[in-house]
């Protein structure tokens, strides 16, 4: 079915975003590490009024902390991550703190496999080979596929994170669940991606510009 759903979806994206303007806010192009925690952090929070000041306040409070191994070394100077987390990004969480550390341990060696000179450049490869269902080769506990999407998207990979807002407009779209195994999620990806290409438009561009209206940001 994702041939058809990506058909209707296609014909519904080109009347409601008919020019759908590349992402151009501050996160898309800074520096992997605070790409990194602005991924983690943005999980199941409101963006604007919880993750967006705690992200700027970290990139603020650290310029110098630009690649994952920096990051990853900073957390290592705290006795655990749940202090760094509460300290640097003011929020108690070890959940989360756990989880940036295992999407950080991940990134670092996976930009091993490519050979770009910057690490920008390694991770920018790296989001654009992976597929969704690689998702499941991290292993970190609560980074599901939806943060794994958004960590590819904020590494430029043309894709959407299938995201509450995402899921409604497809399926008020479909009128109907879309289908996808093993889920709609998986579903959604895949026929939001075709539905770019049918229109030859950023399937990313179309994630934000859904977001945005769907948000209210």
């Amino acid at each position: 079915m994702i041939e058809s759903d990506a058909k209707t979806l296609a014909a519904a994206l080109q009347r409601d975003f008919p020019n759908p303007p590349a992402p151009s806010d501050w996160i898309w192009t800074a520096p992997s590490a605070v790409r990194v925690v602005d991924c983690v952090l943005s999980l199941r929070k409101p963006y604007a009024t919880v993750v967006l000041p705690r992200v700027r306040g970290f990139a603020d409070r650290f310029p110098e902390i630009t690649s994952c191994a920096q990051l990853r070394e900073l957390i290592g100077s705290y006795n655990t991550p749940a202090a760094f987390h509460d300290d640097v990004l003011n929020m108690d969480s070890p959940k989360k703190a756990a989880m940036l550390v295992g999407v950080l341990d991940y990134l670092i060696d996976i930009q091993d496999r490519f050979e770009a000179a910057t690490e920008a450049d390694r991770l920018s490869q790296w989001a654009r080979w992976v597929r969704p269902g690689d998702h499941l080769m991290l292993d970190v506990d609560g980074f599901k596929l939806a943060g794994f999407q958004y960590l590819r998207m904020l590494f430029g990979a043309e894709t959407v994170k299938p995201d509450v807002h995402i899921i409604r407009y497809a399926e008020s779209v479909l009128g109907r669940p879309i289908a996808g195994k093993p889920s709609r999620e998986v579903g959604v990806v895949y026929a939001m991606e075709r539905a770019g290409e049918l229109l030859g438009v950023s399937v990313r561009a179309l994630d934000v510009a859904i977001w945005r209206k769907l948000s209210g940001h």
